[in-house]
């Protein structure tokens, strides 16, 4: 049955993240015993009723149709109001096209830019969906890897700059960056951007945390050094910053030409992100601040809650993060996080997920999302501590 499928997808190999899920979830219904999952990259509380009021209210009033291609109007000028406060810059809802998520954002840019045989240049480590997304238009990917050095990620920028070349098609940033935290300084933001305009080449920024940081400032955005016709498209997304994962709707900001051709993409993938949806995200926008800081203050509880402890732990080497919300860390004497991270659930029922699916770079570390409450974040730590302490 499957001898005349496309080869490329049969010998595409799942993420270690959904593996290691999968590992659980089986172990789970084999064993009875209950696995604390903190393998995903999600919190644990529900949509705002500012959000999902509006949503429910949308619905009611029958906005359940399609609509246009890149958002309804509406939305897209919410959306310019919004980056243009948080970010200071001057941008049109012409510049903006929303998405179903920012993985779909990603995967239709990959679409729209990478060829057979293209480099693309990437900071790892860094989730493994990106690195999906290009290979599955057979790019070819060179990636620059961000150093563990005394407790802080580090990356060395004039090697990156060396990297890119008049070879390199597409340069990819995720900043604040899952799995590490670390946040590109505006003054490299703009040293890239100026090497990648000088080359010609693409610069996609993945922004999806920039509200999640722990300084109550947004993280620097390449927008804030762009030009208008600068090759730069930035991700962004409804999900981490406004408790919105299961909803599947983000943005993407884009030179105002890239709207058409993105338009065509999302008619012949997803046709559009519901309407209703689109609504809530409104809301969203809107009442950002009151969202914001509540879900900050909660997550700096929980992230001090675990590196508190993390930090004392001898077999743990660590960074405490400035922004998302992942403690990523090498555990000394492991090669193989897959592996690992098994041994975690059979002898703690802790799920974390494998530094492995970060890229090699990843390996021997281990992830987990500590955007949950504190009481599930001390259970975790409490059947850690003897394998790693």
């Amino acid at each position: 049955m499957l001898d005349n499928l496309n080869s490329e997808i049969l010998s595409f190999k799942e993420t270690a993240i959904m593996e290691i899920a999968n590992f659980g979830r089986n172990y789970e219904k084999e064993t009875g015993k209950k696995v604390l999952p903190a393998w995903f990259g999600e919190g644990d509380s529900p949509t705002s009723s500012l959000i999902y009021n509006e949503t429910i209210e949308a619905i009611k009033n029958g906005k359940s149709f399609y609509t246009f291609q890149n958002g309804i109007y509406n939305l897209r000028t919410e959306i310019a109001k919004y980056m243009n406060e948080v970010f200071d810059i001057s941008t049109k809802p012409e510049n903006h096209s929303v998405v179903t998520g920012g993985m779909m954002g990603l995967r239709l840019i990959c679409d729209l830019i990478v060829d057979h045989g293209d480099e693309v240049v990437m900071v790892g480590p860094v989730w493994p969906n990106i690195r999906s997304s290009v290979l599955l238009k057979k790019g070819n990917i060179k990636e620059i890897s961000l150093k563990l050095n005394d407790g802080e990620w580090v990356l060395d920028y004039d090697y990156l700059i060396n990297s890119i070349t008049k070879n390199t098609k597409m340069v990819f940033v995720n900043s604040p960056g899952n799995p590490t935290g670390w946040v590109m300084p505006k003054k490299e933001q703009e040293r890239l951007l100026e090497h990648t305009r000088n080359l010609g080449c693409w610069l996609i920024s993945d922004e999806v945390y920039h509200q999640i940081t722990y300084n109550d400032l947004p993280s620097p955005s390449f927008l804030q050094s762009s030009k208008a016709d600068d090759r730069l498209i930035v991700i962004n997304s409804a999900s981490k910053s406004f408790s919105m994962t299961g909803w599947r709707v983000g943005w993407i900001t884009h030179p105002e030409e890239l709207g058409v051709h993105i338009a065509k993409l999302v008619q012949i993938t997803t046709t559009g992100v519901p309407e209703f949806l689109q609504y809530g995200l409104i809301s969203a926008l809107k009442n950002y601040k009151e969202i914001t800081k509540e879900l900050r203050k909660n997550l700096k509880a929980s992230r001090d809650i675990m590196f508190d402890r993390l930090i004392h732990w001898k077999k743990v080497d660590c960074s405490i993060p400035d922004a998302a919300f992942y403690a990523f860390f090498k555990v000394k004497g492991v090669n193989n996080s897959l592996d690992f991270a098994k041994k975690l659930i059979f002898e703690t029922n802790v799920g974390v997920a494998p530094g492995i699916a970060f890229g090699q770079s990843g390996e021997g570390h281990i992830r987990i999302c500590f955007a949950a409450k504190e009481s599930f974040i001390n259970k975790i730590m409490d059947r850690l501590e003897p394998i790693l302490s």
